[in-house]
């Protein structure tokens, strides 16, 4: 088991060929594994208790609990309320600037970072050395379950300065042992081709550029760079896809950004247990789905400086108990997205990226890149309406529509009035486009 280390460098050496990177954790007796979380959620709770944190006192005392005592099981987690991101919010406005939710005083931190704000005000998060080297370790786990070693070349996109994934990501690389190749999203055209041009020099081992990759291949295609054989840039993968879902990665920089990832041998991402309480819950009842069953994402971190307790993340999880053959004995959980992005129509409701996985089987618009954007609709009632770009080879433009029309019906089981509109007519953006607009 690695120890924490308040000038750490970087970890010990592994053995290449070794299953796990941390095989005392990943393959503790469940038994043990449930008997360290009770002890590691009581050492939570008396902290609060004790007066830090007194958003999560105010929870504790909704639930009459008063001693950590008073939880007698990790099933008891569930007395407590959970926390949604809006609270975080209103904390951070009534106690500004970093709210009444923290564990650890700020001249204890080392690292500001924010959320992107893409559902509304961005959260802060603070982090102590402690918490920057437990993401570290999480990220490690992923890394070397991945099939990544140290050694390799690994790029990324991701954005930097107040949003902490790109600055958190790179660390973790680096203290895996990766060589690092950060890249600026690519917002312009020129800053595009400044990533490419550095890959044509540098070809990378592993791309983590998944939310940026197609405009990087517009942007290369204007060039004339084939990605793949002129820059060397590998196809981003990740193993363990399953039937339920996309493997649980991670539950945003605010809670926990490595929370697990896929094994390759079953279904799902394993959950990272000694250092999280990971639940799927009923949000009506707030207690936990039975094992296969979907409910709300909520996580308890656990031996942090600072973190979260039952905050409900509002997305679509669930998890499986059965052994797997990988031999790790943690739990294995399923991403279904954010609720908020669910879109209704005609009484179908459906996540917003299913739009795209209809619309690649329509030729004339996934060339050089796929470009479209549905308009939320106003009510259940109202015709779903998307817009794409017509692909570089051009083409009928009604045939077109009425091709993607029929994709989106076939695939996704609702009518859709479909646009299609020239080739650079929809807004791009250099990390995460831009796919559900209000108008």
């Amino acid at each position: 088991m690695p120890t924490y280390e308040a000038t750490f460098l970087g970890p010990a050496p592994r053995d290449p060929q070794q299953r796990f990177w941390d095989p005392e954790m990943q393959t503790l007796p469940r038994e043990e594994l449930r008997a360290l979380q009770l002890d590691r959620l009581r050492a939570v709770v008396a902290r609060v208790i004790d007066g830090k944190a007194p958003l999560f006192g105010r929870k504790l005392a909704a639930a009459g609990i008063t001693a950590p005592a008073d939880l007698t099981s990790v099933d008891d987690v569930n007395l407590i309320p959970t926390t949604l991101k809006q609270e975080l919010r209103d904390s951070e406005a009534d106690h500004p600037p970093f709210g009444d939710y923290r564990f650890t005083p700020r001249e204890e931190c080392v690292r500001l970072g924010s959320s992107t704000g893409t559902t509304g005000v961005p959260t802060l998060t603070l982090w102590t050395r402690r918490d920057i080297w437990l993401e570290y370790e999480s990220a490690a786990r992923v890394w070397w379950r991945n099939g990544w070693r140290p050694g390799q070349i690994v790029t990324h996109a991701h954005p930097a300065y107040l949003y902490g994934g790109g600055v958190m990501l790179s660390g973790c690389l680096e203290y895996f042992g990766m060589l690092n190749l950060w890249v600026a999203p690519p917002d312009t055209d020129e800053l595009g081709e400044q990533g490419i041009r550095m890959w044509e020099r540098v070809h990378p081992d592993v791309s983590m550029v998944a939310f940026s990759h197609g405009r990087f291949v517009e942007i290369a295609s204007k060039l004339g760079v084939d990605l793949v054989n002129d820059a060397g840039l590998p196809s981003f993968t990740l193993r363990g896809f399953g039937k339920k879902g996309i493997p649980i990665m991670t539950c945003g920089v605010e809670a926990y950004a490595y929370l697990g990832g896929p094994c390759g041998e079953g279904e799902g991402g394993h959950v990272h247990e000694d250092w999280a309480i990971v639940q799927a819950i009923d949000p009506a009842t707030g207690r936990d789905k039975p094992s296969g069953e979907w409910g709300n994402l909520v996580v308890t971190t656990l031996d942090r400086d600072n973190g979260l307790v039952r905050y409900d993340l509002e997305e679509a999880a669930c998890f499986i108990d059965e052994p797997c053959a990988c031999g790790e004995t943690t739990k294995r959980g399923f991403w279904g997205g954010r609720f908020k992005d669910l879109l209704a129509s005609h009484g179908k409701h459906f996540q917003v990226n299913e739009i795209e996985g209809a619309l690649r089987s329509v030729d004339a618009v996934k060339k050089p890149t796929l470009e479209w954007q549905v308009v939320k609709p106003s009510d259940e009632r109202a015709p779903l309406h998307v817009r794409v770009e017509l692909g570089g080879d051009g083409g009928d433009v009604a045939v077109v529509a009425g091709q993607c029309a029929a994709a989106i019906e076939s695939e996704v089981g609702v009518k859709a009035e479909v646009d299609v509109v020239e080739r650079g007519s929809l807004e791009r953006r250099g990390y995460k486009q831009l796919r559900l607009v209000d108008q």
